[in-house]
């Protein structure tokens, strides 16, 4: 998603020459800010399963546990960078 903090920011820059609009300068480098904070909780979410998973070995696992985990790692997988 680093890629995409990137644009966003060049973005802003962008449209700030071109509009002379600070509203909108701001309101872009929100949202930036906002992506940044999504990447860092999505980077702690991976931590938490990963270590969610190493805590208890698989064939001790409730099944509500190993299917919360499974779902985990797909939504982990679904939002990677792209």
């Amino acid at each position: 998603m680093s890629k995409l903090i990137d644009e966003i920011y060049g973005r802003a820059e962008e449209f700030s020459e071109k509009y002379q609009d600070k509203d909108l300068y701001d309101w872009i480098l929100h949202l930036a800010n906002r992506v940044e904070q999504l990447e860092m909780v999505r980077h702690h979410f991976g931590y938490f399963v990963m270590h969610a998973q190493a805590v208890a070995p698989y064939d001790v696992r409730p099944r509500h546990f190993q299917e919360a985990l499974e779902r985990a790692k797909k939504v982990l997988k679904e939002t990677g960078d792209a």
